[in-house]
C-alpha cells in the first residue's frame, strides 16, 4: 500500500511538471530580449562608423601608394631621357602638341615625327589618337619606346613599359581613352601636369569640377614648382574637394590643409 502511494505521488508530480504553463519555464523574457537587442544595436552604431572610416582610409592609402609609384615612374623617365614628358594642357592640335617637340629632341633620327606622334597618341591598338592631355599623359608616356631610334613608337620590337598598368583600369572609350584610374573609380583618373604647363591648366572631366595645378594655401606659389604634379579626385570622383589626393602632399587635401593650421 505504501509503495502504491509513493508511485501515485511520483506520477502526480510528473504530470504537474508536464502541464506547468510555458511562462513559468526557464528562458529569456521579452524584457531580456529587448535588452540584448538594444545592446547589439548600440554596438553596431559604435562600430559602423569606425569600419567605414577604416575602409575609406585603406582605399585612400591604396590610391596614394599608386600615385607614389607613378611619381617614381616619371622620375625614372626623366633619369632615362633627360627631361619630364610634357602634357598638352591647352588641347592644342597635333601639329603644335608639345609631344612632337619632345619626341624630336629624344629621337632626332626618327623617320617621321608625325607618324611617331600618331603612334604615341593612340593606345593599346586604338584606331584613333588625340592630344596628350593631363588626363591621359601618364599612359601615353609610360608605355615606353622601342629599341629602334628611327621608329621609337611604331617599331616592330615593341615598346618597353616604364610602368605596369592594370589593363582593365585603362580607359578604352572615346571619352576616356588612355585615362588610368583607381579601382572602381573611373571618374577619378590620375592627372599628370608637368611644371611648364602649370599656369595654363584649367580643364574639366565629365561629371567633375574643373581641375588645375595645385598651389599653396596663399594661392601664389605652385606646389612641386620644378617637377610635376599627379592629381586624383579621390573616392568622390570630384576635383577640388576634401578627399583629393596628389603627389604634392602625404594624405588627402583636407589632411594637408589641416596640418598647416597646427
Amino acid at each position: 500500500m505504501q509503495m502504491q502511494k509513493e508511485t501515485l505521488v511520483t506520477v502526480a508530480r510528473s504530470t504537474a511538471a508536464a502541464t506547468r504553463p510555458a511562462s513559468s519555464r526557464s528562458g529569456f523574457t521579452l524584457v531580456e530580449l529587448l535588452v540584448v537587442i538594444g545592446i547589439i544595436a548600440l554596438l553596431a552604431a559604435l562600430i559602423t562608423p569606425a569600419v567605414i572610416g577604416a575602409r575609406t582610409s585603406a582605399r585612400n592609402a591604396a590610391i596614394k601608394a599608386e600615385i607614389d609609384m607613378l611619381h617614381m615612374a616619371i622620375m625614372n623617365y626623366k633619369n632615362e631621357y633627360g627631361s619630364f614628358p610634357p602634357c598638352n594642357a591647352l588641347g592644342m592640335p597635333p601639329t603644335t602638341d608639345p609631344a612632337i617637340k619632345h619626341l624630336v629632341r629624344l629621337f632626332p633620327r626618327m623617320v617621321s615625327a608625325a607618324t611617331e606622334f600618331q603612334g604615341l597618341s593612340r593606345l593599346y591598338g586604338a584606331a584613333t589618337g588625340g592630344p596628350i592631355l593631363p588626363s591621359n599623359a601618364l599612359c601615353r608616356w609610360l608605355f615606353g619606346y622601342t629599341d629602334d631610334p628611327t621608329l621609337p613608337v611604331t617599331g616592330v620590337s615593341g615598346r618597353k613599359k616604364l610602368y605596369d598598368f592594370d589593363q582593365p583600369r585603362v580607359g578604352a572609350t572615346t571619352a576616356n581613352m588612355g585615362q588610368y584610374h583607381p579601382a572602381g573609380k573611373p571618374g577619378s583618373p590620375y592627372v599628370y601636369i608637368d611644371a611648364a604647363q602649370y599656369p595654363t591648366v584649367s580643364l574639366t572631366l565629365a561629371g567633375s569640377a574643373p581641375y588645375s595645378a595645385q598651389k599653396d594655401p596663399s594661392g601664389t606659389l605652385f606646389l612641386n614648382p620644378d617637377t610635376f604634379q599627379i592629381l586624383c579626385a579621390g573616392l568622390d570622383e570630384v576635383f577640388g574637394t576634401d578627399d583629393d589626393l596628389s603627389n604634392c602632399w602625404s594624405g588627402t587635401r583636407k589632411q594637408y590643409l589641416d596640418s598647416l593650421k597646427q
